[in-house]
């Protein structure tokens, strides 16, 4: 698993996040293998992350393609590990995350949580970690 890892860079949004969680877990499902951008092991919860800065149009079916792509990962990953969270993470820098939930929310039956800003993910994993404060 750990060469797995070293072969996948972080993206910038990873980076932010990489400090709190363990990185690039694999979930092997039946002849597949299954990458996830973040795991929490000890919470059974998985996290894929995914930003766009484009203009909101663009950024708005760019956002609701990889929602799709994400929510057929989760579908499979919960297959083979029922009990497991999986939370998404997606940042539109150009669009209000209300509009962004409701692309996101209309594809995707697989997940968990829908968070749309750092601070809203620092929240979830606060809460599941049981860790208080800012």
């Amino acid at each position: 698993m750990s060469q797995v890892r070293s072969l996948v860079p972080l993206t910038e949004q990873e980076e932010e996040v990489s400090h709190i969680l363990l990185q690039h877990a694999v979930f092997p499902v039946a002849n597949r293998m299954y990458v996830v951008d973040f795991s929490l092991p000890e919470q059974r919860a998985v996290i894929e992350c995914w930003r766009s800065t484009s203009r909101r149009g663009v950024a708005l079916t760019w956002v609701e393609r990889n929602a799709c792509y994400v929510d057929v990962k989760f579908r499979r990953i919960k297959g083979a590990c029922p009990d497991l969270k999986c939370v998404a993470l997606v940042e539109v820098v150009q669009a209000d995350s209300a509009v962004v939930r409701v692309y996101v929310s209309a594809v995707m039956e697989h997940g968990d949580v829908l968070r749309c800003s750092m601070e809203e993910l620092a929240g979830v994993v606060r809460e599941w970690c049981g860790k208080e404060g800012a």
